[in-house]
């Protein structure tokens, strides 16, 4: 399929329904080079360059609950045990003719997140939906990223870009909108803040399968700008063993 830019967006707000576990590689300057394991909901393994384990369970903090609508006849789904509220998983969403996402639920209270590693742009990578709006989409193509189909495009945040964790702290795309996202007016910002240097925007890969984004890499602007990679490992593997059982070593692939 070749994806136009609706296609696209509709990709970046599909990743809740899309997969239940990843295996992938990462690297970012804000995690290093690590290796992942996640299992929703809310359970994540990581072996970082040193070889330590890191297991995080639970959903992360702030945001992590959000009102959500379904479609009136669609009844409230019982809420998971040790939840208060309800997964995206137990909700069936308007899907579009190629089956992604029309729109997000916004009527229940939905536990988006999956577990955070060092910071929310781990979440925001696994759930791109700050990619699905407010941004401008140029350059769209197709791609392969180690090994598997992807749909490619230049971004660009706009006004009202809104990131999981703005503020120029975790956005995936380092920007003045992403900075504002935090701000409701220029006076809120600090000083310090104003006149920085920006990427003039981002060369951002989604794969198609999963929804999560797999290259996020800063063209232009400051050399230290914020930019990450995944390379997709395995989707939809059985993780039990490695969950359930404590393991300290990956099961064999």
């Amino acid at each position: 399929m070749t994806p136009d830019v609706d296609a696209f967006l509709a990709l970046a707000r599909s990743s809740p329904w899309r997969w239940t576990t990843l295996h992938l590689a990462h690297r970012s300057a804000f995690a290093g080079a690590c290796e992942a394991w996640v299992r929703r909901p809310g359970e994540l393994l990581v072996r970082d360059s040193e070889g330590q384990w890191h297991r995080e369970g639970g959903l992360p903090y702030t945001r992590a609950t959000l009102t959500v609508f379904t479609a009136e006849e669609t009844p409230r789904p019982e809420p998971m045990p040790g939840h208060t509220s309800v997964l995206p998983h137990q909700i069936a969403p308007p899907l579009r003719a190629d089956g992604l996402v029309e729109r997000r639920p916004e009527r229940f209270y939905l536990d988006y997140d999956d577990p955070m590693y060092v910071n929310y742009s781990w979440v925001a990578m696994l759930d791109p939906v700050e990619l699905s709006h407010h941004v401008a989409v140029d350059r769209l193509r197709t791609d392969v990223v180690a090994d598997r189909p992807a749909w490619r495009a230049d971004l660009r945040a706009l006004p009202g870009y809104d990131p999981r964790c703005g503020g120029n702290c975790c956005e995936l795309l380092f920007s003045e909108a992403g900075l504002r996202a935090d701000f409701e007016d220029d006076e809120e910002v600090p000083e310090r803040w104003r006149g920085r240097t920006y990427p003039d925007h981002y060369d951002v890969a989604l794969d198609v399968q999963t929804g999560m984004v797999v290259r996020c890499l800063p063209v232009g602007g400051p050399d230290d700008a914020p930019r990450l990679e995944n390379d997709i490992l395995e989707v939809d593997a059985d993780l039990d063993q490695l969950f359930d059982k404590g393991r300290t070593t990956p099961p064999a692939r």
